[in-house]
């Protein structure tokens, strides 16, 4: 088995600990992985995830979070990383602000979009360049959510 396989099944293995809620054991994982060379975005995003979930190191699980996506910031999965260590600090505007700049690398993804919703996040507004509270830009939301649900 060569090397990338290797780092493959370390990086899958490091995922399913951390979804089964074995955040502990997948940072072994993830930095056994990390220290063999594989520094790759997601090997950091993910233990970001598992430090901030074990509650080992929450201003070090920020900072790999942060590279990830300042690295590879078209990847929205990382958004909702880093997110979800500001939602563990308690700072739900932060993770608001940063699922909002995953919505802007990809603005139908629905686990952002799931996610947003959960915090009660209301939309953009319908004409970003006028404030929320203009009449036109109320009248138009209304408008078009109302469109919306006749379909």
């Amino acid at each position: 088995m060569g090397a990338e396989d290797e780092a493959a099944k370390l990086l899958e293995r490091g995922l399913a600990l951390i979804k089964r809620g074995y955040p502990v054991e997948a940072i072994e994982c993830l930095e056994q992985l990390i220290s063999s060379g594989h520094k790759s975005s997601a090997c950091y995003s993910w233990l970001g995830v598992a430090m901030a979930r074990s509650r080992w190191d929450i201003d070090k699980a920020e900072e790999f979070c942060k590279m990830a996506v300042k690295k590879d910031f078209y990847v929205p999965q990382y958004y909702l990383n880093l997110a979800e260590i500001y939602k563990l600090r308690g700072n739900k505007i932060r993770a608001i602000e940063t699922l909002e700049a995953g919505l802007k690398v990809d603005n139908e993804n629905r686990a952002i979009l799931k996610e947003l919703y959960k915090y009660g996040a209301r939309r953009r507004p319908t004409l970003p360049f006028l404030s929320r509270g203009n009449p036109i830009n109320k009248n138009l939301g209304i408008f078009l959510s109302k469109l919306k649900k006749k379909d």
